[in-house]
């Protein structure tokens, strides 16, 4: 995600590990960065997942990503990402699913729907999450 919107929904099948995980990064970041005309200038940020951590996942970002924002496992206060988790579950749970196929067709829909204004937001809250956060010595902020 950006502050221009999403990129690619990506869907996996099991468990993540390193190996996925690298491959989706070297199959979209940069492209969705480009696409997004951001080129070079973008933070990832990214928790201390074990597969974030592993060597051709560090190996490749060293190369691939001009800065990385380290946060902890899952922290909304931090990585805005997890609202958009959580938009797009309270929009998916307004429909009625039936089927692994019609949630799928659901979830892409409803990516596309989230708009730019939405991320846009969440960006740029980013510097006051960072700083709620120190003043809160890492306690829970209004985040």
């Amino acid at each position: 995600m950006s502050a221009s919107g999403l990129g690619n929904l990506v869907f996996i099948d099991g468990r993540m590990n390193h190996a996925l995980y690298f491959n989706i990064l070297k199959d979209n970041l940069k492209l969705t960065a480009q696409n997004f005309g951001i080129g070079n200038n973008f933070f990832k940020n990214q928790d201390n997942d074990p597969k974030h951590r592993a060597l051709n996942v560090r190996l490749w970002c060293l190369y691939n990503c001009p800065q990385i924002l380290k946060t902890p496992p899952q922290s909304p206060d931090l990585n805005p990402i997890e609202h958009i988790w959580r938009e797009l579950e309270v929009r998916v749970r307004k429909h009625d699913i039936k089927t692994k196929s019609e949630l799928k067709t659901v979830m892409m829909e409803e990516w596309m729907n989230i708009d730019a204004e939405f991320t846009k937001k969440l960006v740029k809250s980013i510097p006051k999450r960072l700083k709620a956060v120190v003043d809160a010595k890492g306690y829970p902020t209004k985040y």
